[in-house]
């Protein structure tokens, strides 16, 4: 079920932004710790930004599209938004999947840590367009 806090603007842009703040401060630790070439302290960086990632932004995600969330709400009330919403999802997919990359590449024996910097930031470009889109589109001003 949506609650009031998902559908209006300021909260609803509240949370994004603390989704996006989190994760950028994540990225220049990682990037200071790479620069350092500390490795062992990168990959646990690495992880826990994965984590939040997971933890913060999917989950928000996951919660706009159940069944009675922010998407389906938005769609039963506008059908006009249906194609839009499909694209708002699609912008989490995409998280999603590069999370999963990122996962994979923290596992492997000689990590790419500037390729998983470069995953972190796409995280970050996706979430931010999409938040906005989502808030100019969805939310109750």
């Amino acid at each position: 079920m949506v609650g009031p806090a998902l559908r209006k603007f300021d909260s609803h842009k509240a949370i994004h932004d603390a989704g996006l703040g989190g994760a950028k401060e994540r990225i220049e630790g990682m990037r200071g710790l790479l620069e350092k070439k500390e490795y062992a302290h990168l990959a646990e960086e690495v992880d826990s930004f994965i984590e939040f990632v997971e933890g913060k932004i999917i989950v928000h995600a996951d919660t706009e599209e159940e069944e009675n969330g922010l998407y389906t709400v938005a769609v039963k009330n506008d059908p006009g938004l249906h194609d839009k919403v499909q694209h708002l999802i699609r912008d989490h997919d995409i998280m999603r999947i590069i999370a999963g990359k990122m996962k994979d590449e923290i596992r492997r024996e000689d990590p790419d840590y500037q390729q998983l910097i470069d995953f972190a930031n796409s995280v970050i470009i996706v979430n931010e367009i999409h938040s906005r889109d989502e808030e100019e589109a969805l939310l109750e001003k």
